[in-house]
C-alpha cells in the first residue's frame, strides 16, 4: 500500500530515515527544515508518499515543489507502487542512488522521455586528511564577503560551472534560504572570490557538500580542495560525516577528494526528463 504521509507518521518516518541515514540525507534534511506537510510556498517542501508492507514503512517517495523527485525503498516490491504515483505526477528531475533510480527509470520509459542523465560517484569521508595552501588567501563565510561580489560569483558558478539558468534573484534565494548548518564558504585572493563550496544538505548524521566551483582563471591551484578540507574539518568537529558527489568523468576533482580522505560509497544518478 502507498499513501500520502502526514504528521501522524513522523515516528515511523524518523525510524526509517535513521536506519537508512546515509542514503536519505536529502529527505531527512528537508523534512527537518520544512516538515512532512507540504508548504506550497517553499521550494524545499513537498509531498511525501510512504510505501507500507504488512504495516511497516519500507519506502518513501518525495515530490519536492522545486520539481525534483527523491525515492528510497528497502524492497524492490515498492517499485510498482512508486511508478503508479510517478505516472500521475509532473516532475523534471529524478535523483538518488543508482540502484534505486535506475529501475524506476526503466519502468518509466514508456511514459516519460529522458532528456539527460548525470552519472556521479557518491563519496564519504570518515577520516579527513588536512590540506592547506601556501599562497596568501582567506577563507570566509558568505556573510563576511562583499554582497555584490558574492552574488556575482554565485551566478557565474551556476551558469558557467553547473550549466544552469541562473540569475541574481536565485543567488539571493540560495544565500537566504539556508539552514543553520548549510555553510557557504568562499576562498578569497586579495578579497576577491575565486572559489566556493557549500553544505547543501544537513541531516542528523550527514552534511553533504556541493556547489564546488573555481573560476576558470584560478583552476589547478588547490583552491576548492582547501575549501572542501575546511568544510570537512567543521563537519567532523560537529560529530557528523561529510559526503559529496562528483561526476564520474571529472577525474581531477575525484583525485582531489580522494586525497582529502573521501572514499567510494555508491553511484548516484541525476535524471532529467522532458516536461
Amino acid at each position: 500500500m502507498i499513501r500520502l504521509l502526514t504528521g501522524d507518521d513522523n515516528p515511523v518516518v524518523k525510524a526509517y530515515l535513521e536506519r537508512n541515514y546515509m542514503e536519505t540525507a536529502l529527505l531527512s534534511g528537508n523534512l527537518a527544515r520544512c516538515g512532512i506537510d507540504n508548504d506550497r510556498m517553499s521550494r524545499r517542501s513537498g509531498d511525501y508518499y510512504g510505501y507500507f508492507s504488512a504495516g511497516r514503512l519500507e519506502g518513501i517517495l518525495a515530490f519536492f515543489n522545486l520539481g525534483s523527485v527523491v525515492p528510497h525503498f528497502e524492497a524492490a516490491k515498492a517499485i510498482g507502487s512508486f511508478i503508479e504515483i510517478m505516472r500521475q505526477r509532473r516532475f523534471e528531475v529524478l535523483v538518488g542512488m543508482k540502484r534505486l533510480v535506475e529501475p524506476l527509470c526503466l519502468a518509466l520509459a514508456p511514459y516519460k522521455k529522458v532528456r539527460d542523465c548525470e552519472n556521479s560517484f557518491y563519496l564519504v569521508n570518515h577520516e579527513i586528511r588536512p590540506y592547506s595552501l601556501a599562497c596568501l588567501h582567506q577563507i570566509a563565510a558568505v556573510e563576511a564577503v562583499d554582497r555584490e561580489m558574492a552574488l556575482t560569483f554565485i551566478v557565474e558558478a551556476y551558469r558557467q560551472g553547473f550549466k544552469r539558468r541562473f540569475n541574481q534573484e536565485l543567488a539571493v534565494k540560495l544565500i537566504e534560504d539556508r539552514g543553520l548548518e548549510e555553510t557557504l564558504l568562499f576562498l578569497l585572493i586579495n578579497k576577491v572570490p575565486v572559489a566556493q563550496a557549500i553544505i547543501q544538505v544537513a541531516s542528523g548524521q550527514i552534511n553533504q557538500i556541493g556547489g564546488v566551483y573555481t573560476s576558470e582563471h584560478s583552476r589547478g591551484k588547490g583552491y576548492c580542495k582547501a575549501l572542501v578540507a575546511e568544510l570537512c574539518r567543521q563537519i567532523h568537529a560537529a560529530g557528523k560525516i561529510p559526503t559529496l558527489m562528483v561526476r564520474k568523468d571529472n577525474s581531477p576533482a575525484l583525485r582531489a577528494y580522494q586525497a582529502l580522505g573521501f572514499a567510494y560509497y555508491d553511484e548516484y544518478l541525476i535524471v532529467k526528463f522532458v516536461v
